[in-house]
């Protein structure tokens, strides 16, 4: 009965209406599933690799090569639906895509209850129906059946039991039941995108030091240390030399410097309240502390170099990396400084400190950290064992791309922009909200900067001016937008935001895509939250004015709703396709020009896999392929590999199999004799023909 009473009004229509629409969807005809709504090819890794695991086949794509080129929560979810493709292959897509939408719902409903809690009621609606249905978040998120869904709802869901954690700890003693529980689903978000460690790991730094300054100040020190030496480098190198020879140094002395860093900061006093000390002497122990850091972090790097477990790093990046972490490191405590209370605090030395909290932050940290890290030290023995690897292979595949420089496949950044997540396509990790920006931008293009050639320079001056409108106004609200920092988790989200799209700009990554970028998605969701919150605060001191806005806000989504039924109206269709139609041409065809039971070979083929009868289908690229495989491909013995498993034939470009990381290694066992949309069908022959 109280879980009864605690749902809202507005919660039990929008499920209502999110249930109705996605159940229109999901009884459209068959042919729209692979053509309309799951069309990533991405997407049928897990579907094609679930089935065979319910079927008894092993974590296998083909049949032949185990694999583990997939993230470990949403294959778990696949499993059971996909055991109903024994019975029809549509059946679990339409099964999949009802559950996709009790995930988003439940994501909405959270977002509502904190945004309602810690803002206001008619940004709580507001929030939730944009992420209910905006079109590009519903696309790229939760329609294309990849891990995204859970990847959001977890972090969603931690941060909803961190607002709720952060309430208690005030008043009540904390169990280390309740921080294991932390871990625990800060663990689930990790399994859900492995990339979410990184998120995993700061949360801990604001729970356990949740009574210091430190939980603020470190994971934005870690954030900006790794921003200064990964560009520091750059700066020194290229985006083309960094990718292609540093990189990998580049990260190993970031993490050198992280641990050397952090510790220099806090022994030397600058993780007190920013008004314990004056100002300038905050400043120079920061300045000693990182000055100290930074000559240590060189010359433990330089001594591993000259014994050989090191490789080769510009020396002078160490400079640059010390003056512009001196300069956001600064910043971040003058800003902290800016923001809490003007008064005086009382002094604690850091070794007094140590010995005062080291049993309970040991205590603490054992109970979050030995869940997360034990959990995760279990799943890479596993892989390990099982699979002959740690990691999934997919993302060491690319990688080795981005290493390359020049690949038929997509290639790591090359630009500032790219770099700091603010690029095109896959490295726009702002998208939708960029959107607004844009269509800003060309609003105001008759008064400011007309000229085409001046469109992203227009672009960039109407994020920054937004940018900063939000800063003002949380400048002019300190003390509500504080508290929208602690209760919504902006500090620990945007810390880890920051690390997660550099883990990808910053490492050489050869194949990032737009649906990586979830915590991305959910911070700037809330930070436009509290900025609508600002600026409708002055409005609610009128007489009922929260109840328009509240109405207004229920308009606005009506609107979106009708909207986003149009859409599914049009490419969810009931009765336009005869039900025998191919759910793939390209599957027909495969299947008219070869024989039954024949292993064919294709660069992609996840699709194709799922869908085709009595063949099997071997990804080349080896995203979803063997480790063996992956070192196979590298040695340039992948012909007479697959050869030797079976396969017979391969359907593919010639020209990408020309291009790097394929590096022509197929041409001479390739005898072509059919063709279809672009790609040939070519027999894989025994012996090479030169």
């Amino acid at each position: 009965m109280n879980f009864i009473k605690r749902i809202a009004p507005f919660e039990v229509l929008l499920v209502l209406v999110m249930m109705g629409l996605h159940l229109f969807a999901a009884t459209a005809d068959p042919y729209v599933f692979p053509n309309h709504w799951f069309v990533r090819d991405d997407s049928y890794y897990y579907f094609k690799v679930a089935q065979n695991i319910a079927a008894g086949y092993g974590s296998t794509f083909d049949g032949i090569n185990m694999t583990n080129g997939y993230h470990p929560l949403w294959m778990l979810i696949c499993i059971p639906i996909f055991a109903l493709a024994k019975y029809d292959l549509i059946l679990p897509l339409r099964v999949l895509l009802m559950v996709i939408t009790v995930i988003h719902t439940a994501t909405s409903v959270m977002l509502y209850r904190l945004v309602k809690t810690h803002l206001s009621h008619a940004v709580a609606i507001c929030a939730a129906i944009f992420w209910s249905f905006n079109g590009y978040i519903h696309s790229v998120v939760y329609e294309m059946g990849l891990e995204t869904p859970i990847a959001a709802f977890s972090l969603v869901l931690v941060i909803y039991l961190l607002s709720k954690f952060e309430n208690e700890w005030r008043s009540n003693p904390i169990p280390l039941s309740r921080i294991a529980w932390l871990g625990f689903f800060s663990a689930l978000a990790m399994f859900s995108r492995l990339d979410l460690v990184f998120f995993a790991v700061i949360i801990g730094i604001w729970i356990i030091f949740r009574n210091t300054p430190i939980r603020y100040f470190l994971p934005l020190d870690i954030a900006i240390i790794f921003i200064t030496m990964t560009s520091s480098v750059i700066l020194r190198t290229s985006f083309s030399s960094y990718n292609t020879v540093y990189a990998g140094s580049g990260i190993e002395v970031t993490m050198i410097a992280l641990v050397i860093k952090s510790l220099s900061l806090y022994f030397f006093g600058a993780y007190q309240h920013p008004h314990t000390l004056p100002k300038w002497q905050m400043l120079r122990q920061v300045s000693l502390a990182l000055l100290v850091s930074s000559l240590l972090t060189a010359g433990v790097y330089t001594l591993l170099v000259q014994i050989g477990l090191g490789k080769g790093f510009p020396r002078s990046a160490f400079l640059l990396d010390f003056l512009f972490s001196l300069i956001l490191i600064s910043a971040s405590r003058l800003i902290s400084a800016w923001f809490t209370t003007q008064r005086s605090y009382p002094a604690e030395a850091p070794l007094s400190q140590l010995r005062l909290q080291w049993k309970n932050w040991l205590r603490e940290g054992a109970a979050y950290y030995g869940i997360l890290g034990g959990l995760l030290l279990f799943y890479m023995i596993f892989n390990h064992f099982a699979f002959g690897t740690s990691s999934p292979v997919s993302g060491q595949i690319k990688r080795w791309w981005g290493s390359m420089g020049d690949t038929a496949y997509e290639r790591p950044v090359a630009s500032w922009d790219s770099y700091f997540g603010l690029g095109e396509d896959a490295y726009q990790t702002w998208q939708p909200y960029s959107e607004f920006f844009w269509k800003t931008s060309d609003y105001i293009r008759p008064y400011i900067l007309p000229s085409e050639d001046a469109e992203f320079l227009r672009f960039y001056i109407t994020s920054a001016a937004f940018v900063l409108l939000w800063i003002i106004l949380v400048l002019i609200n300190k003390r509500r937008s504080t508290q929208a920092f602690i209760n919504l988790g902006i500090v620990p989200l945007f810390a880890a935001s920051i690390v997660h799209m550099l883990s990808y700009t910053a490492t050489a990554y050869g194949g990032a895509k737009e649906w990586y970028w979830s915590s991305q998605m959910i911070l700037i969701l809330l930070a436009f939250s509290l900025l609508f919150d600002l600026l409708l605060k002055p409005l609610r001191r009128v007489r009922y004015i929260n109840i328009l806005l509240i109405f207004t806000a229920c308009f606005y989504g009506i609107s979106s709703a009708e909207n986003f039924w149009r859409t599914i109206e049009y490419t969810m269709p009931h009765g336009r396709f005869e039900a025998d139609r191919p759910y793939l041409e390209v599957v027909a065809f495969l299947e008219a020009n070869t024989f039954p039971g024949e292993v064919i070979g294709m660069t992609g083929g996840g699709n194709v896999g799922y869908f085709i009868k009595d063949r099997t289908i071997v990804n080349m690229d080896g995203l979803i392929n063997s480790y063996e495989y992956f070192h196979i491909l590298q040695s340039q013995q992948a012909a007479p590999y697959l050869r030797e498993r079976g396969m017979t034939v391969i359907f593919a470009n010639p020209r990408l199999l020309a291009l790097p990381p394929y590096y022509g290694q197929f041409a001479p066992y390739l005898e072509k004799y059919s063709s279809y949309g672009g790609k040939d069908l070519l027999y894989l022959l025994e012996e090479p023909k030169y």
